[in-house]
């Protein structure tokens, strides 16, 4: 979906959790076409004779197969609640079937022409209630390295993600994938736009990728070794609540990209860097025992940040980093940094000459 539909993205995604009243204020402010647009992107086609009625302040437009007899009735808000928020049910629901007589066939003829409708109507309602796959399921869709052959990692990103998946989060990835193809790529964007519902999705790449499209997606020409383009783009498109590093994986380019943009994931948001077994490896500048200079280095050295005030004092203030981040996980070949605030004071003087 093209940048010019976000400005109703994200508020639409905001409201479909909210009460009633304010999401209907929200239809009104953004315009029932456009907000109708974007939810037709979402469910794309649906392969049967079916239209669709979306009914928003007494106006009712058809979509889908606008001449079709076969009709499922609801109300804007309602498709709305189920695509984008946590509604599982349609209360404003009604189904139009055509009319037809009996013929030479009788009765039963009539029930094998209408054996087809409930499968229509099923597929509206599905494509506006998208199952919640697992990521691994959907890495295999999408046909993102993330799960099978080198990597394993969704296992690991289930776990953290879990709890952001419903939320109207912004995501960052470096690293579109498809190399030099402007077509090619995107695998791992189209599986973030299915797993987070709510979620935008933003792609940087230092190829520029007109053709990796989608909804909810969008992508960005850039290097992730400019600290000053990361910023800028972190202040243009963040605050982020995910920033996923799977760029060039040279070492001086992951730690370039993580305090270029770490200011910009939120408070409670998560900045992730994957293979990490380049901080071995010296020809990606990195060095066997992962030390200072590599990006597992770096990410030693956070832990000892999280616990800065044992060592420099009991009401020590630290520089940004070590002020903001709360916890670190590591897994093979790929870290996540949670940010929050790390202001826990440390042990009282006396303590450590105790012993």
């Amino acid at each position: 979906m093209p940048d010019a539909s976000w400005p109703v993205l994200a508020p639409l995604l905001q409201a479909a959790t909210a009460g009633r009243d304010l999401l209907d204020d929200t239809l009104r402010r953004l315009g029932p076409d456009a907000v109708t647009a974007a939810l037709l992107a979402e469910i794309g086609e649906v392969e049967h004779d079916v239209r669709l009625d979306l009914h928003f302040d007494g106006v009712t437009t058809s979509h889908l197969r606008t001449g079709a007899d076969l009709v499922v009735s609801l109300d804007l808000a309602d498709a709305v609640r189920t695509l984008y928020g946590t509604e599982r049910r349609w209360p404003s629901l009604a189904v139009s079937t055509p009319s037809a007589g009996l013929d030479e066939g009788g009765v039963g003829a009539w029930f094998r022409a209408r054996r087809d409708y409930p499968a229509a109507v099923e597929a509206v309602l599905t494509a506006l209630r998208p199952p919640q796959e697992d990521l691994g399921a959907l890495a295999v869709r999408f046909g993102s390295d993330k799960w099978g052959d080198l990597h394993w990692y969704t296992q690991h990103y289930e776990r953290h993600f879990a709890r952001l998946r419903t939320e109207p989060v912004r995501v960052l990835e470096i690293g579109i994938g498809g190399y030099d193809d402007p077509d090619s790529g995107g695998a791992s964007l189209r599986m973030w736009q299915r797993y987070f519902r709510r979620g935008l999705v933003h792609g940087l790449d230092i190829t520029a990728k007109p053709g990796v499209t989608g909804p909810r997606i969008t992508t960005v020409q850039g290097d992730q070794s400019d600290a000053a383009f990361l910023d800028a783009l972190g202040t243009r498109l963040g605050p982020f609540d995910v920033v996923i590093d799977d760029g060039s994986h040279l070492n001086d380019h992951v730690r370039t990209s993580f305090h270029a943009l770490f200011p910009h994931v939120r408070a409670g948001g998560l900045y992730v860097v994957e293979d990490l077994q380049t901080a071995y490896w010296p020809s990606w500048g990195g060095a066997p025992d992962g030390g200072a200079g590599t990006s597992i280095g770096m990410l030693k050295s956070f832990v000892d940040g999280l616990n800065l005030a044992e060592v420099a004092g009991p009401r020590v203030n630290g520089g940004y980093v070590q002020r903001n981040i709360s916890g670190i996980s590591f897994h093979h070949n790929i870290a996540f940094v949670e940010k929050g605030l790390n202001a826990e004071e440390g042990g009282p003087e006396f303590l450590r000459t105790l012993c």
